[in-house]
């Protein structure tokens, strides 16, 4: 039996259902950042990565053209997909 190829990673723009979940930060289609979300803004608009050993609590506003994306075996366990996910 073949393995379906699953994506490594998607995107998902409800950044709200993503607190406390393991998540990468793309710029223009490149990880810059990757880390546990702390908290975002109700409208999705920017989140905060926990502080990391030495590394401070870090701010990124999708203004700025910063992408959240988590896998799809993380995601599962965040939230059940919806229309909030994009490939």
């Amino acid at each position: 039996m073949k393995r379906r190829d699953v994506p490594q990673f998607i995107r998902y723009d409800d950044w709200t259902a993503l607190i406390g979940g393991h998540v990468q930060i793309r710029k223009l289609g490149e990880p810059v950042h990757s880390g546990i979300v702390d908290h975002a803004m109700a409208d999705s608009s920017a989140l905060w990565l926990r502080s990391n050993g030495v590394q401070p609590r870090r701010a990124f506003v999708r203004k700025e053209g910063y992408e959240v994306w988590i896998s799809p075996r993380d995601l599962q366990f965040r939230t059940k997909p919806s229309a909030n996910v994009s490939s």
